[in-house]
């Protein structure tokens, strides 16, 4: 697509494709190739794709670099401030060097020159849109997100004009739940009810399932319908459904209205009222209180970790008493869990919330939010230890678990560690330092990502009791190590 000009002074007219590693970037207009400069510290370049038309990029980012000051500006954005004019051309700060005394000198503006290629140049800024594949030519690992734009109108409303299919409908409702976030709060409803002493009825199981998923989805919804002036200020969510306008606010409201309504009916019928109470809180903590008090102080992460922890009381409520110490040790685990989860992955993308007007630790006090978040990992382990004591997990958990604990701790000391020296009597980290800390962040975070999955399904196999069937040769010594159920009364 693109060709490299000859050198010299009509080659700075046209500059050629430039592919470099690049770290991360702003969607951002710098102009600050429009007076003559020297080519020695400015390599510019143009981005001829399309794809850039949406003006909301999705990027992959690899290994961190030091330089991050490469911004480029979407293709839309030239026609408003006339950046294909020939002396004005997309740039960026870099120190390549000098090639030749010749390259020193400064770029001579021949008009004619000018006139004869400034067709060419409006066509490479601008060029025609056609379809993409995932294979882009700007110099960013892009995801493969094609056609970002805004929606002229709703899904539902395109559904009714018979635009779309009832498919198409049903997609935007989908990410609207957060459906990674919901699975994740339903196992942990459900590990809760299977470490629960009482035996387990497979329907009670299915709608307790169900219900949860529900309820979550509606609260995620309520979250997005409030917040897209705020979610379009950031690339982690400028994609979001009501961002786009595939649903309007209204209509995001009503449809958590409805799964709300139908989550907690299920659950107050098909479980007991206790379950279906909780999940409505839940419902009304996350998408009412812990949303409002984002933009206000860093207390939400405290009120988030809250919300977080409810759903391994709705799971063991499900079947068995809340007065029972497991229940808590359960719960304690998935409030625990949150700090080093959403500490990490705050830090990576402060400035983005900043810049959304979020509140958050990791830009108020960072030092503090590496601290908690080491705090709660260390936490994790006598939690851990409760589940064998309370009588819901074998010895050999304590085991299993600290080892998946251990990994997820030592990633939090590397990062308050860095973070510590970072900010050491009240200073400024160097360019090292913020990388070395954005490593260790990431590291935690994924490392949180598979702690608590990890932490569940070991303490599920460690169930007590669960290995005596095939383990024992004695039935009488069986009958007395299985759990007594609880007798409980539906109301």
């Amino acid at each position: 697509m693109f060709k490299q000009s000859p050198r010299g002074a009509a080659a700075q007219m046209l500059p050629f494709f430039f592919t470099t590693n690049v770290r991360a970037s702003r969607r951002t207009a710098i102009l600050n190739t429009k007076s003559v400069v020297s080519p020695h510290n400015v390599q510019r370049f143009y981005y001829a794709n399309g794809f850039l038309d949406s003006g909301s990029v999705d990027f992959r980012r690899g290994t961190a670099s030091i330089n991050r000051s490469i911004q480029f500006t979407p293709n839309h954005e030239l026609g408003k401030i006339g950046l294909c004019q020939h002396d004005f051309v997309r740039g960026v700060s870099s120190k390549v060097g000098l090639t030749s005394p010749s390259d020193t000198q400064p770029v001579e503006k021949n008009k004619d020159f000018s006139d004869a290629i400034i067709g060419k140049v409006q066509n490479i800024c601008h060029p025609k849109n056609e379809d993409l594949s995932s294979t882009s030519h700007i110099p960013f690992a892009v995801k493969d997100k094609i056609k970002q734009q805004a929606a002229t109108t709703s899904a539902l409303t395109s559904f009714k004009n018979g635009e779309i299919t009832f498919k198409k409908l049903t997609e935007p409702y989908l990410v609207l739940t957060k459906p990674n976030l919901t699975f994740l709060i339903m196992l942990s409803c459900i590990s809760s009810y299977a470490l629960s002493p009482n035996s387990v009825s497979v329907h009670e199981f299915m709608t307790l399932a169900a219900g949860v998923m529900l309820a979550s989805g509606a609260a995620n919804a309520i979250n997005m319908g409030r917040e897209p002036s705020f979610d379009k200020l950031m690339v982690r969510t400028a994609a979001r459904p009501v961002v786009r306008g595939q649903v309007t606010s209204r209509e995001a409201f009503t449809f958590a209205g409805i799964t709300g309504s139908l989550g907690c009916t299920m659950l107050y019928f098909g479980v007991n009222p206790v379950v279906s109470g909780l999940a409505f809180a839940n419902i009304v903590l996350y998408s009412w209180f812990y949303t409002s008090l984002k933009r206000k102080s860093i207390l939400n992460t405290w009120l988030g970790a809250l919300v977080g922890a409810i759903p391994p009381l709705m799971g063991w409520a499900a079947s068995s008493s809340l007065m029972d110490p497991g229940a808590w040790c359960l719960a304690g685990i998935l409030y625990a869990w949150q700090f080093p989860h959403f500490n990490s992955l705050s830090h990576n993308i402060k400035d983005e919330y900043k810049k959304a007007g979020y509140v958050m630790t990791a830009f108020e006090n960072p030092k503090l939010n590496a601290r908690v978040a080491l705090r709660y990992s260390l936490l994790l382990f006598p939690l851990c230890y409760g589940l064998y004591l309370s009588g819901v997990t074998d010895g050999w958990f304590v085991l299993d678990s600290s080892l998946v604990n251990g990994w997820l701790t030592y990633m939090s000391f590397k990062f308050w560690n860095q973070q510590r020296i970072n900010f050491k009597n009240g200073g400024q980290p160097t360019p090292e330092g913020a990388i070395l800390a954005n490593v260790y962040a990431k590291k935690m975070f994924w490392g949180s990502v598979w702690q608590l999955p990890g932490v569940l399904v070991l303490a599920m196999l460690h169930k007590r009791g669960m290995w005596d069937r095939f383990l024992s040769s004695d039935p009488e010594k069986e009958k007395l190590s299985s759990p007594k159920p609880n007798i409980r009364l539906k109301a």
